[in-house]
């Protein structure tokens, strides 16, 4: 493949000169140039409660207000259910083959069970998660083949496995929540089974001190247009963003985030049940690695251990209008790693072990090692 950047027509640049003025004219971007401040959803407690479960297994088939289950096991068995003030300590909650259930000023806290989550939604529809609560659990919430939505949902110290996992082709909204000290992301999100249905947005949420990569989407394939948008992603071990592991047209779009702070040392306290321990990793401020089709725009990138946005084994790959600050290159682009034939989760296949194809336009790098790194057979076109 040919590698085409930097590449200047000696008349454009001429007449470009010639037509410069004493003063640098001011250039407008479209990424954040401050902060965002973001609507953090509040902490709350609950008033003492009028019903309490404990130790028991139990099915519900209408609404429940001011209740608290404890050490339970809790199946939602109809549609139309609406849960609001409710407390869940070291229980599970199932919502399967249901429609219409909402969760409101619920509170969900304390699961310490390996690769259990406080929270499961499965082939359900229209599944609403307001104002509520994660505390302390080893997986907060997953959500598997549903249509829901989350909001306004505070997500703190879910460190066992993600504190919050979408997954098989469901279709939800994840907005103004705030995920605090996740391990080892704040939230994974795949496709493993190629649904078109999968569709994602992930927007104007905070997320803070998280152990690897704070969005992570892994096997993301033949979805749907996704779009994370208008996050703060703060302080984290990894990467702040990440697409991987064969999302293949994943058709995601990244844009207008604000990023700071990646590849840090993260040092707080670990769940007992982790089933990895935490290790230094990249640190890029967005990778997308062995995926194609994706856009990555207007995000601001400041203090990136490692390269501002590094590109390996991706194709249909667009990155425009970005402002980057990092230690490493400001935009690498590679080919595919031999590990990645071998690794254990999800190895790239022979046929899709190749080159990378980039189109970079108007991205701004200041801080950088090097503007540009691109390997000899990879394809980096700027303009």
């Amino acid at each position: 493949m040919r590698r085409s950047w930097f590449y200047f027509p000696l008349v454009f640049l001429t007449l470009a000169l010639l037509s410069c003025e004493s003063t640098t004219p001011s250039i407008s971007h479209s990424f954040p140039t401050d902060k965002p401040a973001l609507n953090v959803p509040v902490v709350f407690t609950l008033d003492s409660p009028n019903e309490v479960f404990r130790g028991e297994k139990v099915n519900l088939d209408s609404d429940v207000a001011d209740a608290l289950f404890e050490d339970c096991e809790v199946w939602l068995i109809s549609d139309d259910i609406t849960m609001v003030r409710t407390e869940f300590r070291n229980s599970q909650v199932f919502v399967a083959e249901r429609s219409n259930v909402a969760f409101d000023r619920v509170i969900f806290r304390d699961l310490n069970q390996y690769e259990k989550a406080a929270l499961n939604v499965s082939d359900s529809s229209n599944v609403s998660v307001r104002n509520c609560q994660f505390l302390n659990n080893y997986i907060g919430l997953g959500i598997h083949s549903s249509s829901a939505e989350v909001i306004q949902t505070r997500f703190e110290k879910n460190n066992g496995h993600n504190a919050l996992v979408i997954g098989e082709g469901s279709s939800v909204q994840v907005r103004e929540n705030y995920f605090y000290a996740s391990f080892p992301h704040a939230m994974l999100i795949m496709n493993r089974e190629d649904s078109p249905q999968a569709q994602v947005e992930i927007s104007h949420n905070l997320i803070d001190q998280t152990g690897e990569d704070a969005i992570d989407f892994e096997d993301y394939r033949n979805a749907s247009p996704s779009i994370v948008s208008d996050n703060v992603v703060t302080n984290t071990g990894w990467s702040a963003i990440i697409v991987e592991y064969n999302s293949w047209q994943a058709n995601v779009t990244i844009e207008r985030n604000w990023i700071e702070g990646t590849g840090i040392e993260w040092e707080l306290p670990a769940h007992d049940l982790q089933p990895e321990l935490f290790q230094l990793g990249w640190g890029h401020g967005i990778l997308v690695e062995d995926s194609s089709v994706v856009v990555v725009a207007s995000n601001r990138i400041m203090s990136a251990a490692e390269n501002g946005i590094e590109v390996r084994n991706g194709r249909d790959i667009t990155l425009q209008g970005n402002s980057i600050d990092c230690s490493g290159v400001g935009i690498g682009v590679y080919r595919y790693g031999d590990y990645a034939l071998h690794r254990e989760f999800s190895p790239v296949t022979e046929e899709n072990a190749g080159d990378s194809q980039v189109l970079a336009i108007d991205n701004v790098i200041d801080n950088a090692s090097d503007d540009y790194d691109v390997d000899r057979l990879s394809e980096l076109i700027t303009r």
